[in-house]
């Protein structure tokens, strides 16, 4: 029977399960909101006629037989006046900075499980180097679900694109 006080006082400890589920709940609140914000900074970015070349470039990837991402990422970006090409780059970088603190206290609160005799888990993102992406590549990125994508596997610090098309 001694082992329910101690339930409870873990239970209450700095660290314990219920302080970091919600410290979690806090933090993927404040990406919720940084995402919103960065996707309302971007859509202001377009031009109503881009905005319109972006619905119907995401629409016919949705619908296409053999979908070319990199032709829409061309695409968009050759339609894109430079002022709007540095605003949604901006509003990126912006985006990245504020999520890189979130993300990095997520992964320290919650570490990878290690396999018995490892030192811990090896992740290999193959060859690529990470690159800042392009501004179509973040716009394709943006109406893909990558924010979503990000938030759930919370290592996707490089930028909003598909890491396929890198």
């Amino acid at each position: 029977m001694l082992a329910v006080p101690a339930v409870a006082a873990a239970q209450q400890a700095p660290g314990a399960p219920n302080a970091m589920r919600a410290q979690m709940h806090a933090n993927m609140q404040q990406i919720v909101k940084l995402h919103q914000q960065f996707r309302t900074q971007v859509l202001g970015a377009l031009t109503p006629a881009h905005k319109q070349l972006y619905a119907s470039v995401v629409g016919n990837l949705a619908i296409a037989a053999s979908p070319d991402p990199r032709a829409a990422i061309a695409q968009l970006d050759a339609a894109l006046s430079p002022g709007e090409k540095s605003a949604i780059l901006s509003a990126n970088e912006q985006f990245r900075t504020a999520m890189k603190p979130l993300v990095q206290q997520m992964t320290a609160d919650h570490p990878w499980p290690k396999a018995s005799g490892s030192p811990g888990p090896k992740r290999s993102h193959g060859a690529h180097k990470t690159r800042t992406p392009d501004a179509g590549q973040i716009l394709l990125g943006m109406a893909g679900g990558q924010a979503e994508m990000m938030m759930h596997g919370m290592g996707r610090m490089h930028g909003m694109g598909h890491p396929q098309l890198r």
